[in-house]
């Protein structure tokens, strides 16, 4: 009789984030026999190093964000998947999704990134707003905007400047 060897299971690797380590994490694994889902809250890369011009309207948002599963639409062993993780559990190795979806790994990267921080200063936030997401780039936009709108109306022109 012969024997029959059971197919080999590709690792599963599970990647939270799709900022710049999350894609080149993934990106290094193409061509790699191993099964990819990348998980983010959003379904686009945001190039956070151009929010700045967002937010001084030189750019549109459409610019700066760039839709994750077209980046990585000839990658066959990726699977983008859209949530937020609502747990990690390390023991059983998987990661649940909007408190539903379970998703089994043997491999964990998380690259969620990071946020802004006022050290304890709270009352900072109305006056420097942080600049780390397209909502954040769109309000700072709308109030420089105002700004100007606003001086352009302005009859006194010590008030106006």
């Amino acid at each position: 009789m012969d024997s029959v060897t059971p197919p080999i299971r590709k690792p599963n690797i599970v990647v939270v984030g799709a900022g710049f380590a999350g894609l080149r994490v993934v990106q290094r694994l193409a061509g790699v026999s191993v099964n990819v889902v990348l998980i983010d809250r959003h379904n686009y890369h945001l190039f956070q190093p151009l929010l700045y011009q967002v937010a001084t309207a030189a750019l549109s948002p459409a610019d700066i964000a760039f839709p994750i599963r077209r980046i990585f639409r000839s990658q066959k062993n990726v699977i983008c998947v859209l949530g937020n993780i609502s747990n990690i559990d390390l023991g059983r190795m998987s990661v649940t999704i909007d408190n539903s979806q379970e998703i089994d790994c043997d491999y964990l990267v998380v690259a969620t990134g990071a946020t802004h921080s006022y050290f304890g200063k709270e009352d900072w936030v109305s006056c420097a707003p942080g600049l780390k997401t397209i909502a954040d780039a769109l309000l700072i936009r709308k109030r420089i905007l105002l700004a100007f709108e606003e001086a352009e109306n302005e009859i006194d022109e010590t008030a106006q400047r």
